[in-house]
């Protein structure tokens, strides 16, 4: 197909009732939009049914000022039928109850929202190769101190504050210079050894003995650093991490589980496996009868402190499918399943895919949705489940979502969304699109989004799911590439401020540099 054809394409599957995302359903599952502000694909809202109403009225006023109305037996309807003639841009949607006549009887509900336009057919073209864009991310990495510092001391940079959060960062640096290694074979020497320093250093403080989260590395730490209100060196990372420090969020360990298989295949070297199985057996002797675990628990007594759950297919079931197929171990593949069924359950079956950050707070039911739990569910369900076409249908449904409120192609809603300390995030008038977001709570555009989002479409593609899906992942790694500048940093927040690019996460860079390596196969 063409370019043309496929944004056609796109733009149909927008705006019909049979591949819009699923909504909720009165006296069913809930409706997950409660909080959200913008839509691509055809949206429904809840909204009260008026006693002795069969009739209700619906009027979306675009920016420009154009009425668009229909009428429906339904208060919750699908906006199908003024979806298509409806510009881009900001909606303001009534709903009038009416009488058998016609009449208005009053009103039943409103709603403010962005009409986000749907995949174009035209985006901007990739700056150089994904395979150079990569490498040139990852020798940018090798030249900064706070890489630097692990290869000549074999410890964390103490001034660099995204240290104090070892499974997440030291997990992905280590998979990230396995792959620089394999990339580079010139530089694979240095590239594995800050891989095999790092990780020994993470082994280091690992808790051990008669501890109740004995041989599981901790999620912070702030041991290796000095003390940063001596030196000045407060930040946000900082503040979290201490006021964090002592509880362990319970994604992380299996995140630097998979660190260590990655790594003892590229060394042959046990003790790596031997970590992640520690890591493993815990996690297969502690689930719960729902298939979960608790998301954050106190290191000191091991008992839980909230009451949220893992959504364990981001982290937990990757790590236990890669430690079964490493040891033939039955009792990971089985604690793999019962999580995957814990997913089907709870979270697929009411769409509240929670964002889980050690960064940010925890949230209740619909109030900061991420892309990052259904975009893995359908990346699983493509991977293991892709000869069951129903399975293949929530694949792409769950893509459909994933892209519905978490992909900008060309222009974002003109309000910046609160985030959960009451403050509002950079002017979305200075993002760069295409793009992926994060989290309601933190609403912009991230490098890793953009490239988590991508590595769903590129999935799809690869179980059989049309052109289309290629695309889409192909348009995002473009915007990748032109998003990293003539250092070879890829900018980890795509706002055109000097205070986004202070904000440098380089494990989002190193996210982005996996995909790009992935992709790099279908380079034009």
């Amino acid at each position: 197909m063409t370019r043309k054809e496929l944004a056609e394409k796109a733009a149909l599957e927008c705006c019909s009732a049979e591949t819009t995302v699923r909504y909720g359903v009165k006296r069913g599952n809930p409706f997950w939009n409660i909080e959200s502000t913008q839509f691509m694909y055809v949206p429904a809202f809840h909204f009260t049914a008026v006693r002795g109403i069969g009739r209700y009225r619906f009027d979306a006023v675009d920016e420009l000022g154009g009425v668009h109305s229909f009428e429906a037996s339904d208060c919750c309807a699908l906006l199908t039928p003024i979806w298509a003639e409806l510009p881009e841009g900001v909606v303001r949607l009534t709903v009038t109850a009416l009488n058998g006549d016609g009449s208005e009887f009053g009103p039943a509900g409103s709603r403010t929202f962005f009409k986000l336009a749907p995949f174009p057919e035209e985006t901007p073209k990739a700056a150089c190769s994904y395979k150079e864009s990569a490498i040139k991310a990852y020798r940018y990495a090798m030249s900064r101190s706070f890489i630097k510092h692990w290869r000549l001391h074999g410890v964390p940079d103490p001034y660099y504050d995204l240290n104090s959060y070892p499974s997440k960062m030291i997990g992905s640096l280590v998979e990230a210079m396995i792959s620089y290694a394999s990339l580079c074979p010139e530089d694979a020497e240095d590239a594995m050894t800050v891989a095999k320093k790092a990780a020994d250093y993470l082994i280091s403080i690992t808790p051990r003995g008669d501890v109740p989260l004995a041989d599981l590395p901790p999620t912070y730490y702030l041991g290796f650093c000095p003390d940063p209100e001596k030196y000045g060196i407060i930040s946000s990372n900082w503040h979290a991490a201490i006021q964090h420090n002592g509880t362990m969020m319970m994604i992380y360990p299996p995140r630097a589980g998979i660190m260590y298989i990655a790594l003892f295949k590229a060394t042959g070297d046990v003790k790596y496996l031997d970590e992640a199985k520690k890591i493993g057996r815990y996690y297969a002797d502690t689930i719960e009868p729902n298939g979960s675990w608790y998301l954050v628990r106190s290191c000191a007594t091991g008992e839980p402190v909230t009451g949220n759950f893992v959504s364990p297919i981001g982290e937990v079931v990757p790590f236990m499918m890669k430690l079964y197929e490493a040891t033939g171990d039955e009792s990971f593949r089985e604690c793999c399943g019962k999580a995957v069924s814990y997913v089907m359950d709870t979270q697929y079956r009411t769409y509240n895919w929670e964002g889980q950050f050690e960064d940010s707070p925890l949230s209740t039911n619909y109030m900061n949705l991420t892309h990052y739990a259904p975009v893995e569910l359908s990346m699983y369900l493509a991977k293991y489940r892709k000869d069951d076409p129903a399975s293949l249908e929530t694949a792409k449904e769950l893509m459909r979502f994933a892209e519905d409120q978490f992909v900008v192609w060309k222009r974002p809603a003109p309000w910046p969304h609160p985030t959960p300390d009451g403050s509002t995030p950079y002017d979305p008038a200075l993002w760069h699109t295409p793009a992926g977001l994060e989290q309601y709570g933190w609403y912009v555009p991230i490098d890793a989004s953009t490239a988590s989002i991508a590595r769903g479409f590129l999935t799809l593609y690869e179980a059989g799911c049309g052109e289309l899906y290629l695309a889409k992942a192909k348009a995002l790694a473009d915007q990748l590439t032109l998003m990293q500048g003539p250092d070879g940093r890829i900018e980890t927040h795509w706002m055109n401020t000097e205070g986004a690019r202070k904000n440098f996460w380089f494990n989002c860079m190193f996210e982005s540099c996996r995909f790009l390596s992935e992709i790099s196969k279908y380079s034009d």
